[in-house]
Parts: C-alpha cells; sequence; structure tokens
C-alpha cells in the first residue's frame, strides 16, 4: 500500500513540477521551419494502430497525450491536470485539463477520454493498444472534467503506459469524418496540426494556434524527411538540407562530434536490438535450437565492431537505463561448446541453414552473426528489406528470423510485457510460458519497485534460458543538430519533442 500512496504524492509533485518547467525561458524567437531527417518514413498516423517507432516522432508533437516523461523519467500530467490513486491501486482518478481544443475545434473532456479507452478495447479496431491497458476494466465519467478507471487487478505501469501511444487521445469527430481514412488524416490537441503526408518524401506539421500552452510552440512548422540511409542522413545534416538528424550511424559520431556548427548529444536509451525467432516455425520450434543461436553470438565483438563501442551488450530487455537490469546475470557470453552441445540436442549436430529478414542498415550487424553462426556450422542467409516490408512480415509472422529493434519504455513492463507474455500485443515470435506470464502478471501488480526489480531478474533468466529473442544490443540513445536550433530537451526514450524548440536566425 506504501507504494500506491507514494503514487498519490507524486501525482500533487508532478503537477507542480510541471508548471514551474513549464515556464518560458528568455531569448526566443518566434517563427521558423524545423527540418528533421528520419530513419524511415512513418506507417500510419493514427497512434491506436501503430506499431512503428518512427511514428511516435511525429506523434509525440500532434498529439496531446494524459502524460508525459521529463528527462530524468519522472511523469508529469499533460491533459491529466491532477490524479489520485485508490483502493489499493484499483482505482485511478483523472482530473482534466480544461479549455483544450482539439485541432478541428472540437472540445477534449472526459467522453472524449472515455471513447479513446473504448476505441482501443474495442476487439474490433485491433489495437496494439489493447493489451497495453487490458487491465482497465471500466472507464466512468464522473463530470465533463473527471474520468474514473478501474482495474481488474493492481498495474504499476498504467502511468507509464499512457505517456505513450494508449495516452494519446484522438479526435472522436475526426474518427467519424474520416472512418478508415482517418489514419491518414490525424487530429489531436498537440502543438502542430497535421498538413500533409506525402509517401516517402516529406510530412509536414504547422503550428496550432489554439495550443493550450500558452506562448508555444514556438516554431512555424516542422517538415519531416525519411532518410533511409543513415550516410545519406548524416551528408544532409553536415550539408544543412536538414536541422535535425534521428539516429546517426555509430560509424559517423566521431565525426559529427569534430564538425563545426553541429551538437551531439549522447545519453543511455530504453532501446534494446535483437533477432526475432519464430518459436512456431521450424526450425525454432525446437528450445535447444534457439539456445544454440543464444550461445553462438558474441554480443561483445558487435558492440565494439557494428556500434563502434556505442550503448552496451544486451542480454535481455532491459537496458542498463532501467533499474529493472540483472546485472548479475552472466550467462549470455559466447559458447561455441555450448552451442555445438545444444545443437547436438535438438537433433541437428551438424548445424542448419535459415534465413533472417533485416534492413541494410544492420547489414554489418548480420554478417558479424553469420561469421559467428558460420563458425558452429549453421549457414545463416541474409535478407534486406526495406522498413515497411519488414514491419509488414513481422506483423503477418512471416519469417523465420527476422532483426528488428525495440524503442523501449519508461517502466520495464513495457520493454518485456508485450514481446513475452503469450498474450502480448508485441509477441510476434508467438512464444509462450506460464511460468513467465505468471511473473510478468505479477510485476505489473506489484506496487513495490525492489519486489519487482526480483521479479525482472526472473524473467530476464526464463528469457535467457527459452531464447524466444536473441538480444543483441542496447543503443546509446544519440541526437544530432545544427547550432541554430535552440530548446531542444533529449530525453531517453528518444522523442524528439519539438514544442520548446526555437530557431537562432542570427
Amino acid at each position: 500500500m506504501a507504494g500506491w500512496r507514494r503514487m498519490v504524492l507524486l501525482g500533487v509533485l508532478a503537477s507542480v513540477a510541471f508548471w514551474l518547467a513549464a515556464v518560458p525561458a528568455d531569448a526566443q524567437v518566434r517563427g521558423g521551419t524545423l527540418r528533421i531527417g528520419m530513419d524511415a518514413d512513418n506507417t500510419t498516423m493514427d497512434p491506436h494502430l501503430s506499431t512503428a517507432a518512427v511514428d511516435r516522432q511525429v506523434y509525440n508533437n500532434i498529439y496531446g497525450k494524459l502524460f508525459d516523461i521529463d528527462t530524468k523519467f519522472g511523469i508529469v500530467p499533460q491533459l491529466v491536470e491532477s490524479w489520485e490513486v485508490k483502493s489499493g491501486g484499483l482505482l485511478y482518478v483523472f482530473k482534466l485539463r480544461r479549455g483544450v481544443k482539439f485541432h478541428d475545434g472540437t472540445d477534449f473532456n472526459a467522453d472524449i477520454v472515455k471513447w479513446n479507452f473504448d476505441r482501443m478495447r474495442d476487439p474490433a479496431l485491433a489495437s496494439p493498444r489493447r493489451s497495453e491497458i487490458a487491465p482497465v476494466k471500466d472507464v466512468k465519467v464522473v463530470d465533463p472534467y473527471t474520468v474514473e478507471l478501474t482495474l481488474s487487478a493492481p498495474y504499476a505501469p498504467l502511468l507509464s503506459v499512457l505517456t505513450d501511444r494508449a495516452g494519446m487521445m484522438v479526435s472522436k469527430a475526426a474518427v467519424e469524418k474520416y472512418k478508415d481514412d482517418y489514419a491518414r488524416n490525424p487530429v489531436g490537441t498537440g502543438p502542430f496540426r497535421f498538413v500533409e503526408w506525402v509517401k516517402d518524401d516529406h510530412l509536414t506539421i504547422k503550428r496550432f494556434d489554439g495550443y493550450w500552452e500558452k506562448g508555444l510552440p514556438h516554431l512555424d512548422e516542422v517538415i519531416y524527411r525519411p532518410i533511409p540511409d543513415p550516410s545519406v542522413r548524416f551528408t544532409a545534416m553536415r550539408t544543412g538540407q536538414i536541422d535535425f538528424m534521428h539516429q546517426i550511424a555509430p560509424k559517423d559520431v566521431a565525426a559529427a562530434k569534430g564538425e563545426k556548427g553541429i551538437k551531439v548529444s549522447e545519453i543511455p536509451s530504453l532501446w534494446w536490438q535483437g533477432m526475432h525467432l519464430n518459436n512456431q516455425v521450424s526450425p525454432f520450434t525446437s528450445k535447444p535450437i534457439r539456445q544454440a543461436i543464444w550461445y553462438a553470438v558474441d554480443r561483445t565483438v558487435i558492440q565494439r565492431v557494428a556500434y563502434q563501442g556505442l550503448g552496451t551488450p544486451a542480454w535481455g530487455p532491459f537496458p542498463s537505463s532501467m533499474w529493472a537490469q540483472d546485472t548479475d546475470f552472466s550467462d549470455w557470453r559466447r559458447d561455441p561448446a555450448k552451442t555445438k552441445a545444444k545443437l547436438a540436442e535438438g537433433g541437428m549436430p551438424n548445424g542448419f541453414s535459415f534465413t533472417v529478414k533485416g534492413l541494410p542498415a544492420q547489414v554489418q550487424e548480420l554478417q558479424i552473426i553469420q561469421a559467428q553462426l558460420k563458425d558452429v556450422g549453421v549457414d545463416m542467409k541474409i535478407e534486406q528489406l526495406e522498413f515497411g516490408k519488414l514491419l509488414a512480415d513481422l506483423n503477418s509472422h512471416n519469417f523465420v528470423a527476422l532483426r528488428i529493434g525495440w524503442s523501449g519504455r519508461p517502466d520495464p513492463d513495457g520493454n518485456a510485457h508485450a514481446f513475452l507474455h503469450s498474450k502480448g500485443g508485441l509477441n510476434r515470435v508467438r512464444y509462450s510460458n506460464p511460468k513467465m506470464d505468471e511473473l510478468l502478471d505479477a510485476a505489473r501488480s506489484e506496487g513495490d519497485q525492489a519486489k519487482r526489480k526480483a521479479l525482472y531478474a526472473q524473467v530476464t533468466r526464463i528469457a535467457a534460458e527459452d531464447a524466444p529473442y536473441i538480444w543483441i544490443h542496447h543503443d546509446a540513445e544519440v541526437k544530432v543538430w545544427g547550432d541554430q536550433v535552440k530548446g531542444f530537451e533529449h530525453i531517453s526514450d528518444g522523442m524528439i519533442r519539438v514544442k520548446g524548440v526555437w530557431l537562432d536566425k542570427k
């Protein structure tokens, strides 16, 4: 109970801290266009349907969220003004911010919050958010600006979940107007409104003059340009074609740090990078065969060579920036003898062949793994796909092995439950272990962080034993921008929030 009482106090303190942080700094300049180079194009503009990290970059500027996080991972109110947690964590009472408008002029209120939750929970929509808010069994409108969420069980990650897409409020009127076309006609309450999206060329958003935070945003507009090749993206940054760069290649970081007129910020991230092994497709239906891959991969070599020493090797879903990481776990290093023993146990003593799907930017990393597997008699072929196709194949289970990353969440539940729970919304490898389900559910319901950490240590070890994924690397979170870009706050979730950004036009 003490843990839940602390959450109530945090709700009050965070509300105060939010307003203190919102006091504008001096010398800000209004106007101008910020050009951002992205690693891929967006997949959909509907946050209730999105599964791509790149989508979130735009969403954070179009959609208002019930909560957000600050630079220290503190949860701060956004569309929620204050909140209380009652009944041992089973009841959340949200007091909503008044005077907030959607970009289409409609009001944000308690009815809209309930409608958004109902939409995400509707099986017909098949929203990936449904599993994220599964413990929410009822949403009640108390008055126009008060909402009560009743949970089926205590759910420690709830507020963290609501700092992301599950907490992004979409316009009911716009969904009813555009229906299936809403995904290309987004309407939120954020500091910028959607203007246009030309596939594989650019996406433009403009300042929303009706935004509820006084004096924000500063910019006139933001243009996102998908530039998948990181070297081409860095060249665009160096030559002034873009002002801000998302995801620089590790090999270019040193050059960027030495480049005049360019700022580089490097902090720990929430990411994990890994290889998804389809647990329902041969040969990875066999646990010993999956374990053979686990012990064949030398993560430290990959970190040193492919990532130029940036970030850290990964042996589970929790990075060093997260309190849940089990630093005592050591059963993750390359061990060719164990690999060969597991191959024999799985009935393939002479090895086997399989194909991994991945992005062109991942080729060096995959080639290192390919060489490591070849040493133990396993032939891994590499198939390069563009991001949209890779994501489609992942979501349709159309793979034997697939290399893709996860951008991470502030609460460890967000890095594990969706992937490792048998009913997880992102469990594309179709992994199932009742003990894992039990641990993940228990960690969700536990309000004490030390007890949750012990549960996640068990999660890490069972995940390594079952090897449904081969975790490879935890990225450094690196952002690059021109000297003229001011006011950007770098947060470990990697989102480019631009409401406080301004351009020095001197």
